[in-house]
């Protein structure tokens, strides 16, 4: 009876984790890339979001594209985080193609 006891509550468990992480993979972590007055929060926080995996040039469009929504959709602290990381992103991409220096 111990061991029934016990298979369920794995089973259980297990289906569970499994729901939950579907649910997550639908709801895009919070982010919905339809809506252009929606704050991108995989680059805002640094969320590991299901489409966040992007070439180096993909994520410098992104920031471009997120910056010029200007403040109708982010605050100043946003923008400066945001222009942060597109600096930081450009000069990386200069390094990868110019070899250093």
């Amino acid at each position: 009876m111990k061991r029934l006891v016990r298979t369920f509550a794995v089973v259980t468990t297990v289906s569970l984790m499994s729901v939950i992480s579907v649910l997550a993979a639908d709801t895009g972590m919070g982010m919905s890339p339809d809506n252009s007055t929606n704050k991108d929060q995989c680059l805002l926080v640094a969320q590991t979001c299901k489409d966040s995996v992007d070439s180096l040039q993909q994520r410098i469009d992104r920031l471009h594209r997120e910056i010029s929504k200007g403040n109708s959709v982010y605050t100043n602290e946003e923008l400066r985080s945001l222009e942060f990381q597109l600096k930081d992103a450009i000069s990386t991409m200069e390094v990868l193609t110019r070899g250093g220096a």
